[in-house]
């Protein structure tokens, strides 16, 4: 009994021992993953003059940042960490759905800003370009929901209104106004970033991930094809025919 005890005692502290090294190399992961997306952000943030960037710039800026992160991956030691960490992926998916809900809290009008870039255009003809562009999401948005089914109608139209009436009054509904209304946008536009930056890095990190499922599928079919499941048209024998020559049919 007392021995059972004491064995029992010790692998208690030795799962705890592991726990408490696994959490803390969570939260290294974590770490570096955060300080990734910052720089992410950063570059598709500002100007070097400080002014901000256009959608455009920052999608590039952000792109590039991305690449040169991935490339450095070899030299660069946090980069190597989170790339090969086990929890990477996981904790990727995490924060790409703390950002979807961040994205989606933002209002319409911030949302339309940012798609059509108002706070970084000219004040010139924005009406006329406002005009054209609602029009055409606002079109599409019914012509599509129509196509799909009538029982979307009124929901097209609740998404068409809003974007039809910035349409009509142009510039002065969609464009900010005052500091909140433009931190509103950056903010917005700070959060699409990230998401881009996590859509890439974990397409990077599943490549080989996937290379390797796909190459041991394909050494399987083949050993299969060698044991003589395969057949002359070409593709697997199936189970119904194996068990069927087993039986002697």
């Amino acid at each position: 009994m007392g021995l059972n005890f004491l064995r029992s005692s010790e692998e208690h502290k030795l799962n705890q021992e592991e726990q408490k090294e696994a959490l803390i190399k969570r939260r290294a992961v974590r770490k570096l993953l955060h300080s990734y997306l910052e720089g992410a952000i950063v570059a598709g943030g500002n100007r070097p003059n400080g002014f901000r960037k256009t959608k455009s710039e920052g999608k590039s800026g952000v792109v590039d940042y991305v690449e040169k992160y991935v490339a450095g991956a070899d030299k660069n030691g946090a980069a190597k960490r989170l790339m090969s960490a086990p929890d990477a992926l996981s904790m990727i998916e995490a924060e790409e759905r703390a950002l979807k809900k961040k994205a989606s809290a933002a209002s319409l009008k911030t949302k339309i800003n940012y798609a059509l870039d108002m706070d970084n255009r000219d004040t010139g003809n924005n009406s006329r370009v406002l005009a054209g562009s609602l029009g055409v999401v606002a079109g599409v948005i019914c012509s599509a929901a129509v196509i799909d089914s009538g029982n979307y109608v009124p929901q097209a139209m609740a998404l068409a209104l809003p974007l039809f009436g910035a349409a009509v009054l142009g510039d002065e509904i969609v464009r900010s106004k005052t500091p909140e209304e433009r931190k509103a946008v950056q903010d917005y536009a700070d959060v699409k970033h990230a998401q881009l930056a996590l859509k890439m890095l974990k397409k990077e990190i599943e490549a080989p991930i996937k290379a390797a499922e796909k190459a041991k599928r394909k050494e399987e079919v083949a050993q299969l094809f060698a044991a003589g499941y395969g057949q002359p048209s070409g593709g697997l024998i199936q189970a119904a025919t194996l068990r069927n020559q087993k039986a002697g049919r």
